[in-house]
């Protein structure tokens, strides 16, 4: 079979889009067959035409070699006499228009879209705040919000798991642990959310931008870093400026830019993992007693309910010289997309891939990336996971989802995630926490 622009000799499945509506709903099938017919990578002629690779080999294999696969931006200026166009994560690309309001592309991109050595400069920087010791500082906090959120709808018996908790509690957490107000939490949130499963070229990315451009998250950024200047905390913007003031070469529109960057990153795709997770278990019910009566296990299956439902479904690369991956031959300049939720359920890597295994540990799963990419955020991820996930179950014990009244995006192509999952319980007492969250909403 040939296509225009399809390279000679590739293994080409003509029907994979990873933006279609189809896609939602049967990408894991279409993962088995194109596994069984055609291989681990193959073409699709969408978009201009671009690889996939699905097995957890390919995947990881591409994801640790930067020097051939190139996470650059778009636009990304190559050294001169290079012909080769960078395009980042995304495809199709995603360009000014449709990028998050709110993100500084120059500096952010370091973070998201680089490769050693601005990367490795970058990384170093923003570090300290995210180790598993940093992490657990917070655990108070994010009980707190968790408690709160619970309490408005305690008592009535009725709960929306993802509009009452998993899209409240990571951009009010996102904003905190950045150093910004979290009074536009609800609107920074919907931007999140929306923006991740938005095709490139749909319009309501207008209506997104003016939602920011009325938040103005760029300009709530600008004034927290002149409140940290004399008075440094445990966030994000203390954090960099304590890198700058060692000697990083930032200035205020690095540390804005990564700022955004990391509030952005924090929010659908935790919020994501938390809802496929309550639906999986709703089907499990064995799985829940046991995590009732052994809560201490809760941070142990973080991994196996990211590797059975990975939010992030791939993120791409741009091919900076000639190789050979999965059997195929990729050329200089090429796209290729890896899927990391294809590769999580890979039978080569995981006995019984279908199966949720609370066992399974430990386990390399790649929901949250691979390589120098991975998930600078997975720590508080998991401290989020563990806090909902145990409060949950002590205080709505018989949470059953609707299952027929799930509501997830039709588009999935970056992440996987949900505009609402209703439950029902037993009502009990509120604990009148107070959350102290500005703009606190009911």
């Amino acid at each position: 079979m040939s296509a225009e622009g399809c390279p000679v000799g590739a293994k080409v499945v003509e029907w994979f889009d990873h933006n279609s509506k189809a896609y939602v709903t049967e990408r894991y099938d279409w993962f088995e067959k194109i596994r069984e017919e055609v291989g681990p990578v193959f073409w699709s002629p969408n978009y201009g035409g671009f690889w996939v690779a699905l097995d957890y080999a390919e995947v990881t294999d591409a994801a640790r070699d930067w020097e051939t696969f190139s996470s650059r931006p778009l636009g990304w200026q190559p050294p001169e006499g290079t012909d080769i166009t960078y395009n980042g994560l995304f495809i199709p690309p995603r360009g000014a228009r449709n990028m998050r309001p709110g993100e500084f592309p120059r500096s952010a991109s370091r973070l998201l879209q680089e490769d050693p050595p601005d990367w490795n400069i970058a990384r170093k920087a923003i570090n300290p705040l995210f180790s598993a010791t940093q992490a657990e500082k917070w655990r108070s906090r994010i009980q707190t919000i968790v408690d709160a959120c619970i309490d408005r709808r305690i008592e009535t018996g009725r709960i929306d798991i993802a509009k009452d908790i998993t899209n409240i509690l990571p951009p009010i957490f996102s904003l905190e642990l950045a150093g910004v107000t979290s009074k536009n939490y609800a609107e920074i949130g919907e931007i999140s959310h929306v923006s991740s499963h938005l095709p490139a070229d749909d319009p309501e990315w207008d209506e997104l931008n003016e939602i920011g451009r009325k938040v103005d998250l760029q300009g709530q950024i600008m004034e927290a870093i002149e409140a940290r200047r004399n008075d440094r905390r445990g966030d994000v913007i203390s954090t960099i400026l304590n890198a700058i003031d060692a000697g990083a070469p930032y200035d205020d529109a690095d540390v804005a830019g990564f700022t955004a960057l990391i509030i952005s990153a924090g929010i659908d795709t935790t919020s994501a993992t938390l809802g496929t997770t309550f639906l999986n278990l709703m089907q499990h019910p064995r799985l829940i007693e046991r995590l009732k009566a052994e809560p201490e296990i809760t941070r142990y299956t973080f991994d196996e309910f990211l590797r059975i439902g990975a939010p992030t479904q791939g993120l791409c690369r741009t091919v900076v010289k000639d190789t050979v991956l999965g059997g195929q031959n990729l050329r200089r300049g090429d796209r290729i997309m890896l899927m990391w939720s294809a590769a999580n359920r890979d039978a080569k890597e995981y006995p019984c891939p279908l199966e949720i295994d609370l066992d399974r540990r430990p386990t390399l799963q790649v929901g949250f990336g691979f390589g120098n990419h991975r998930c600078l955020g997975m720590h508080y991820a998991r401290l989020e996971f563990e806090t909902v996930f145990n409060t949950v179950l002590r205080r709505m014990p018989d949470l059953r989802i609707e299952t027929e009244k799930v509501r997830q995006y039709d588009n999935c192509g970056i992440v996987m995630g949900y505009m609402s999952l209703p439950a029902t319980f037993t009502p009990g007492p509120r604990l009148g926490v107070d959350a102290a969250i500005p703009g606190w909403r009911a």
